[in-house]
């Protein structure tokens, strides 16, 4: 039974091709990988990924080399997708697929333009491989169902690194056979564990993923071999769901279908317009619409409830939070921040802004709750929609029902809303300001990456790329 699925798996990675994606595929791809080497410029300024940097950025001598963006580097290919990859997560500013709760765009773009750019490969086999991985990534997902993420398993890495796999076996021209062989090996390499969100591994995460499917994918090239029924009894599905046989997921995998209408084109990809954990981002939109509707501010402010949906604060581990990474995953500081600051955006997340005493002392007034329900009775957790009620010292309150999160299907970023993004995050990487002629050499960054597949070879873009963050800018690497 799963066996077939592996095959059909096999297949379409095999048989993909740019001219079989549709328009609309092909721009949602470019502004995602835009978008996620953004953040990942970003998050070079982040402590995780320095110290991944220090580590592993010296393993330079032999071997396939590929650049760490942030530096210009030319390192060992899966330690510049490890390193690239950590900083694609560490900001928690990259896309989200709700309906499998993971961020796809980080471990693929993270593994597959290192593998394109060593392999001389363009930017539409770049944009074929972004499809590949983050179908296989999604459609694995969707079988699984929440089960796997509410037992703890952070799916953007379980899930990415198969995902990412799929996407680099492709760039690597494999055929089937070893495009199975690949995936099975990549199975065994998925790992990851919630109880590290709002740690420096919760980014590393993506990193692994990317490095992993790298790996994977260079020992299938040497004939390196591993079992193509991973997805049968006692495999892939059981040991990340716990479900007792295989048999469970039959009527899942049957009606699992590769090519045609991609997952992204029906359901569409949330991107991220606060740099934190999705799971926040519907409540943060309505306290600051509610800010500008009803005058309440830290000093009158009685309490903030918040109802979600079942399962939607269990990322949300930190209700005392310390830390700008811990920040990340509270409810309770995204609020109080919402509410003080009118704004949340990449400086919302230091340590100095979440220790703040005004909202230290307030934290005790956000009360979160989910509603009754199970996660796993629900096909994807952003059909439900979230409650806001804020409350001041005087009895006055005002009511937020928010459906749609800031840049999801329903509500989602234009281009231009891309576009500042992308500014915001290159604007991050330095300590000063930019000038005049830095802005537009990132608005030409970001306008090459909208006809990203014009380039014969991707490297030509991330040199662009990697030398505006090493010339125009302070290094953000020791």
């Amino acid at each position: 039974m799963t066996q077939a699925f592996m095959k059909k798996m096999a297949a379409y990675i095999h048989g993909a091709s740019y001219s079989s994606l549709s328009e609309e595929m092909i721009r949602l791809s470019k502004l995602a990988i835009l978008d996620t080497v953004g953040v990942a410029l970003a998050g070079g300024r982040e402590a995780s990924v320095q110290k991944v940097h220090a580590v592993f950025a010296g393993r330079k001598a032999g071997g396939e080399q590929a650049t760490v963006w942030m530096t210009d580097e030319k390192i060992l290919l899966e330690y510049a997708a490890l390193i690239n990859g950590t900083a694609t997560h560490a900001l928690d500013y990259d896309d989200v697929a709700p309906s499998i709760l993971a961020h796809p765009s980080a471990p693929v773009t993270a593994a597959i333009l290192p593998f394109a750019e060593h392999a001389g490969k363009s930017g539409e086999d770049v944009i074929v491989a972004y499809v590949i991985g983050t179908e296989v990534m999604t459609k694995l997902g969707k079988a699984m169902g929440f089960k796997h993420y509410d037992l703890g398993w952070h799916a953007t890495s379980t899930l990415g690194t198969v995902g990412a796999a799929a996407a680099c076996a492709y760039l690597a021209g494999f055929s089937e056979e070893q495009i199975a062989n690949a995936l099975a090996i990549s199975a065994s390499m998925s790992s990851g564990l919630q109880k590290n969100f709002g740690t420096m591994t919760k980014p590393l995460h993506a990193g692994l993923a990317a490095q992993y499917a790298i790996q994977s994918v260079l020992l299938a090239a040497e004939g390196f071999e591993a079992n193509p029924d991973v997805f049968e009894a006692r495999g892939f599905f059981e040991a990340f769901t716990g479900q007792e046989t295989a048999a469970d997921f039959q009527q899942e995998l049957e009606g699992i279908t590769f090519g045609g209408l991609h997952d992204y084109e029906e359901h569409g990809l949330s991107v991220k317009k606060y740099p934190c954990c999705y799971f926040m981002h519907r409540f943060i939109s309505g306290v600051l619409e509610a800010r500008e509707e009803v005058p309440i501010t830290l000093e009158t402010l009685e309490e903030i409830e918040v109802t979600v949906p079942p399962g939607g604060l269990t990322a949300l581990i930190h209700h005392q939070p310390a830390t700008g990474l811990q920040g990340k995953f509270s409810a309770e500081y995204a609020c109080l921040a919402a509410l003080e600051d009118g704004v949340v955006q990449l400086q919302s997340f230091t340590d100095e802004q979440v220790m703040r005493d005004n909202i230290q002392k307030n934290l005790f007034r956000v009360k979160a709750k989910e509603e009754a329900g199970d996660i796993r009775d629900s096909q994807e957790i952003e059909k439900l929609p979230v409650l806001i009620k804020i409350t001041d010292r005087a009895g006055h309150s005002v009511e937020k029902e928010i459906l749609h999160a800031p840049g999801s299907k329903g509500k989602p970023m234009t281009v231009d809303e891309h576009r500042k993004k992308w500014v915001e995050c290159l604007s991050y990487i330095s300590t000063e300001k930019l000038d005049q002629r830095q802005i537009e050499n990132a608005h030409e960054l970001f306008e090459q990456g909208l006809d990203l597949e014009a380039f014969e070879r991707i490297g030509e873009w991330l040199s662009g790329v990697s030398g505006f963050c090493s010339k125009e800018n302070e290094r953000v690497m020791p």
